[in-house]
Formats: C-alpha cells, structure tokens, sequence
C-alpha cells in the first residue's frame, strides 16, 4: 500500500440547482456537477462567482470618519505618514495609498518596518526615532489593529491614527480611526478583503481611486491568501485586466526579468509576482519594491527588477538550506511541529513551516533567536484554528497575532522549552485527527468529458481561496503506461486504460518504483488543457496519490533495483541455508507474522510450495521482489534417466571404479556433451542411489552389480529437488511483471482486502 498525504473526501450534493440558473448562466454538465457538489445552488451562491461587483465604499464602518480626517489633513498640509507592512499586501496596499495621496499633496511619505530589526506591525522604537514630531497623522495600511500600545504611544504624542487593516481582532481596539471590512460594529456586505482591498477602498471613498491601481490591488490580493469569491474576485478579474493591457512599468519590467512571457493570471501572481515583491521585505528593505511599483522610469525599474530577481533567487537558498535543518530537527512521533534556532533568517521561516506543514501534513511553527526573543511563524492545516489554541494555551507566549491559519508567535528565551512541550502535550491529549483535508470535486470514470466542457469551466477563473481549482479523482485507474522525466528523474508521467485524460506529476518520481504497467493506482489533482506540439489534451497536475491493494515492486532486474527503499527493519525471506541476520529474517516456508509492512523476497525459493508456504495468509502492504539465485537451473535443464545410465556405466567399466574429478572433470562433460552443472547433477544423483561415492574430488564406484533403474532415477530426491528448483526458476524469474504479480497476489489469500478483484 502507499499512503496517501492528504485525507480525501468526495464532495457531493445535497441540493439540485433549479433549470432556470442552469440556463441563466449556461452550464454545461461538468460545470452543474461542481457547483452543486460545492453548495453553489441559489442565485445568491452563483452571483458570487459569475456576476460580482464592487460594494459602495462608503458602506465600511468609520471610512467615512477616516475620510473627514484624511481630506482634513491635506487642505491643511498636514505631515502625514503612510505606515505599511512587508508582504506583497502591505507592499501594494503602500504603493496605491501613496500614489493617490501624492496626486494632491506633497507632505505625504510612507515607511515600512524592517522584518528583522523591528518585526512586524507598530513599533514603538522606530515611531520614537522617525515618526513622534515629525507627522500629525499616520495612516496604517495592512497593519494596526492589535497595536493598542503602539497605537498609544502615537495619541499621547498628539498624533491621529487611522487603521486601515483586514487582520483578526484581538481583545482591545487602539484608540483609532478603524477602517475594517470585518470591524463587528459594521455591516459591509463582504467580510474578506486583503489589506490592499481594503486600501483601495479608502481611496475610492477619497474620490482619489483610478484604474490603474486595480493591478496592485489584484497583486496583493492574491498574494494574501483571501477568499477569491464575491467582491474580491471582482477586483482580480479587473486588476488581471488591467495588468494583461497596460501593465505599470515596474510590474511590466518584473515580468520580462523573471523571464514570463504570455498572459498574466492569478498563478502568475501567486508564483511569480508575490514571491519577488516579498522576497525584499524577507531578506533586505520593503521600499526596493515599493519603489519598483511607483516608479515611471524604465531604467530605475529595471535596476529595481534585478535586484528583487537577485534577492528571491538568495532567499529560495536560504529556505532549502533552513528547511534542511529543520526537517532533521522535527519530531515524528509528535501531532505538531515545533522547530527553534538561534541563527535562522527571520524572513524567511514563514516559508519554511509553510513547506513543513506541506511536508508532513501538521500545523508548524518554526522559531529563530532574536536577543532574548523567540520569534516565529506558524502554519496550521485546514480546519485547525491553530491561532485559537495558541491564544487558548498562552502560558509561555509573549505576542499572538494574525490569522487562524498562518501568524506570528514570539516566546522569551527562557520560556521555549516549556512551551514546546506544553503545545506537544496538548495534542497528545486532544488526540486529534491532523491529516490534512484534500476535498475531491469529481471523480473521473472513463471519458465522460471533453475538451470543449473543461474550457467552459475556465470561465470561473480566477480561482484562490474559498473557490480554488476543481480537484478530480481517478479511482483505481489501471495503469497503461508511466515513465519517469525530467532533468532528475524527479517527475513521473502516467497514462490509463480507459481514462483519455494524461497525469503529471512534478515530484512524484519515486511514484515510478511503486507501481507498474498493469497496476492500478488512484489519483487528485487539477485538470487542465495541455498544448504540445499543436496538439491540445487533458491533462491532470497529480497533488495526490494512493495505492489502495498490496503493492508488489519488481526488482529481479539489476536496472530496476533501488536499494534505498529497502530498510533494514523490512521483513526478508530467505533461501534456507542462508544465515538469518536478525529475528526479521524468515526461510522460506516458514510462518511470517500476521500482519507486516515491507516483505523482501530476497533470494530464490527453494520450491514453489516453500514460497506458498510462507505468503498464505499473510496481510502485508509492500512486497519487494527480487529473487535473487546463486546458480540458474532453468537453462540447464534435468539430466534425463539415458545421461545418468550411460555416465554409470562408463564409471563402472573403468578398470578401479575411479575417475579423478579434479584432473578429468572438464573431459568427463565434454564426452558426453554435456555442461559441468549438469554433470554435478548426476554424480548427486548417483551418490543419493548409493551407485558411488564422491570423496576429496575423486568418484568411487561403490561394490555393487546392480544396474540403474529408471524409476530409482526419476523418484531420486535430488531430481526431484532440481526439478523443483527449475519450476520455481521459471515461475519466478522468467514470468513477466504483470504474470508474476498476479501469481503473488493469489499466493496471498484471506489478507483482509489485499487482494484484487
């Protein structure tokens, strides 16, 4: 069996949508079936999808107070300071706030903290060295609203704030003008705006907003993680417009330096814009991309483009070489991970226990050293308010803050011990279940859908949180074909009987040494339309995969042995006079233990009946084949009862009854045209018949007249143990894959589900 990462669960439909939404929105079948797997069957749930628009501004709590202090600061040029974040969110939320007050004032400046000398949000070192006596009012953008002692700060230095924000509450509210999508005393019609959809919003309200900032917005929303739904979809969908026909130059300079070419959508963003924008707040200064955004000069974009391109390559480094680490450091037994160091990048752990998290299917938090402070990142898994338990169990916790699913924790030095094995213990005694959910749109079943449905389907582009790509199943698909490619051998193509639909699978190679041609296997992932060579398919992007029956790996050929998949505490059956090396080491046709996870069937067994012998009943997962023989019979063949009489009566006329083996071996075969293996065999054979005696090399005819008798031949043991040796050497070497693994299966009765059908 391989196990699958993720748990599964076929979404499926408890509500019929109506005919007449159907045809409203003409949906083909395909579209119909997704949707009402997902719960989209009113017009209401639609809307959100095919037919959003952007809510009137005014309608956020308090953007109406920040407005009147906003327009009041510019008609009487006021300082006013435009204090953001370090992500791509607060980074475009920055850019966009500051190009739409610098179209009417010239006392408008921003700032963005530095990630490792004053971390994230507010801070009260920084306001006190550039801030206090320098501005009369700070507008935060992607930041603010769990600063009440910052924000503090800033009031008792007569200064005003406003908080523009979509991050969660947390107990007290600064003593601030909130602008917040979500704030519990407004009723705005749409929760979940990122930091620059809400940005954009107070700029709309100031009458300041234009088109080309949509981009920024659609850059920073995506980046963000929100829910792609209702008005957030609404503004990706203009800002990848507004991106793909009249780009800003710094984001047109990005583009052409990372190398992209083509249109422009929310997987561009999400894999190619966002890492570069926040690679400068990770490892370097958040205003290099600012910069980059609000700059009009081609030269400076491209010096400011080479520079993030510099930096993200630096940080994809720097994230290997920390996740290396760490991963040596995580502790399998445990339902969580928590990883410390006191050297770590603090800009890009975030990443790391992202990829932890991915890895291992376990919410993390990896922490780094910060003079007596550590600080971290946490990552949780879906349907897992890791934020909440942490708030829950703060005993050792200085500062909490961000989202359910992803914040930033920080721990004093002498505390992280304790800390770690306080969290560690709370999940031992919830005893939760943590695999990770992957949530399964449609399974496939032979070729029910065509080309032209799946490019309907993109009409419901662009995807992200909360209405993600389609995930399809293929269920115990049967496997046509499968190669492994890449430059590594790191990917692996799959094809099926049945199924038209092409897999890929970027990292799974190792796939390739777990099934093979004739297998079948069950596959997740998305679909899209593949163009190669003028020619257009379906092809599936694997996310996922498992194999549900006992999975028997061939390895008799020397090309496909891979040796690293075999543990020293692998279950091995033997030849029987092999020695054992441990109490996990069997002859074959003895009991195994009941149930086991890898069998390596090492060598060649003596009989079929051995081999029989040792599999019935046995429930295992992984079956290793390799066979290994010492001497190949198969060949060779069984001397039949003439060759053994006619070698006996040449030893029998020799004048002593003796031939010296050592000396006319060699001759002795050749005589008789016959191989010195099989020659063995018969002076065995005769030796067993008590017809003469093998001593130091030298064949003695033993005192006897009696001739050979062809039925004392054929019943001779040792032919009978050849011939056995041969059917075992045909059956097991010479079968082909399929035939073997099928012959293997069926030695494997009663195994509690092993067993194909």
């Amino acid at each position: 069996m391989f196990k699958s990462k993720y748990e599964w669960k076929v979404r499926k439909s408890e509500q019929d949508m109506p005919r007449e939404l159907i045809d409203k929105y003409r949906l083909n079948e395909l579209e119909q079936r997704i949707l009402e797997n997902r719960g989209y069957v009113t017009d209401e749930d639609l809307v959100q999808l095919y037919d959003t628009e952007m809510y009137d501004a005014h309608a956020v709590h308090q953007i109406d107070h920040a407005v009147k202090r906003i327009e009041d600061a510019l008609n009487n040029d006021e300082r006013i300071l435009i204090y953001g974040d370090f992500d791509a969110d607060g980074i475009t939320s920055t850019a966009i706030l500051y190009t739409a007050l610098n179209k009417v004032s010239q006392t408008v400046d921003y700032l963005i903290p530095n990630r490792i000398d004053h971390g994230y949000g507010p801070n009260i070192e920084l306001f006190e060295q550039q801030v206090a006596g320098n501005y009369d009012l700070v507008i935060t953008v992607d930041n603010g609203v769990a600063a009440v002692d910052e924000i503090e700060f800033l009031r008792q230095r007569d200064i005003d704030v406003i908080i523009v924000d979509h991050h969660e509450f947390s107990g007290t509210l600064p003593d601030a003008i909130i602008v917040h999508a979500a704030h519990e005393a407004g009723d705005y019609p749409f929760k979940h705006l990122a930091g620059v959809g809400i940005t954009y919003k107070l700029i709309s309200a100031l009458g300041l907003a234009d088109d080309d900032m949509l981009g920024l917005v659609a850059i920073g929303t995506v980046a963000d993680l929100v829910s792609i739904i209702d008005e957030n979809k609404r503004l990706v969908i203009d800002g990848l417009k507004q991106i793909n026909s009249n780009p800003s130059i710094g984001i047109q300079t990005l583009l052409s330096v990372s190398g992209h070419n083509g249109l422009v959508d929310e997987e561009t963003i999400g894999f190619g814009i966002a890492p570069r924008l926040n690679s400068s707040g990770r490892i370097a200064d958040a205003s290099i991309a600012v910069e980059l955004l609000l700059t009009s000069d081609k030269s400076e974009a491209f010096e400011l483009a080479s520079e993030l391109e510099q930096l993200n390559n630096e940080r994809k480094l720097l994230v290997q070489e920390i996740f290396e680490d760490a991963d040596t450091k995580y502790k399998e037994s445990e339902d969580i991970i928590i990883v410390h160091s006191d050297d770590y990048h603090p800009g890009v752990i975030g990443i790391v226990a992202s990829k932890l998290n991915e890895a291992y299917g376990k919410p993390a938090i990896v922490l780094t050293l910060d003079g007596k402070t550590y600080r971290g990142s946490a990552r949780s898994i879906d349907g897992l308010d890791f934020l909440e338990i942490i708030r829950e169990n703060d005993t050792f916790v200085n500062k909490a803050g961000g989202h359910s699913q992803a914040f930033g924790i920080e721990i004093a030095e002498e505390n992280i011990n304790d800390f770690t094995q306080s969290i560690e213990q709370y999940f031992k005694n919830q005893n939760l279940s943590l695999k990770p959910v992957k949530y399964i749109d449609l399974m496939v079943e032979k070729d029910e859908y065509k080309i032209a449905e799946f490019e309907r389907f993109e009409n419901l582009k662009p995807f992200g949180q909360a209405f993600n790509r389609p995930i399809f199943m293929i269920n115990q698909g049967r496997i046509k074909s499968l190669k492994q490619v890449g430059k590594d051998r790191n990917h692996i193509k799959i094809t099926f009987h049945n199924i038209s639909i092409d897999t890929i699978g970027f990292n799974f190679g190792h796939l390739f040494h777990e099934v093979s041609v004739g297998d079948t296997i069950s596959l997740v992932g998305t679909v899209n339309i593949n163009e190669f060579n003028s020619k257009r398919s379906l092809q599936m992007i694997i996310q996922d995969a498992e194999i549900s029956n006992v999975q028997i790996l061939d390895m008799r050929s020397k090309v496909n042995q891979n040796f690293s998949m075999i543990s020293a505490d692998d279950y091995f059956l033997t030849r029987k006079d092999a020695e054992k090396k441990g109490q996990n080491y069997y002859h074959y046709g003895e009991k195994l233990p009941f149930a086991i996870d890898t069998l390596v069937l090492r060598d060649l067994p003596g009989s079929l009946d051995l081999l029989s012998d040792s599999l019935n009943n046995v429930h295992v997962s992984k079956i290793i084949m390799i066979f290994n023989n010492r001497e190949e019979l198969y060949f060779t063949g069984v001397p039949d009862f003439e060759i053994v009489k006619e070698i006996y009566d040449f030893i029998r006329e020799r004048e002593n009854g003796t031939i010296n083996l050592i000396e006319h071996a060699g001759r002795l075969a050749d005589h008789f045209n016959i191989t010195m293996k099989l020659l063995k065999m018969v002076t065995d054979i005769l030796e067993e018949l008590e017809k003469i005696e093998v001593k130091n090399g030298i064949i003695i005819k033993k005192d006897t007249d009696d001739g050979i008798v062809q039925g004392d031949v054929e019943n001779s043991k040792v032919k009978s143990a050849i011939e056995q040796k041969i059917q075992s050497e045909s059956k097991l070497k010479m079968s082909s894959n399929q035939e073997l693994k099928t012959y293997i299966k069926r030695l494997i009765v009663d195994d509690g589900g092993n067993n194909e059908s």
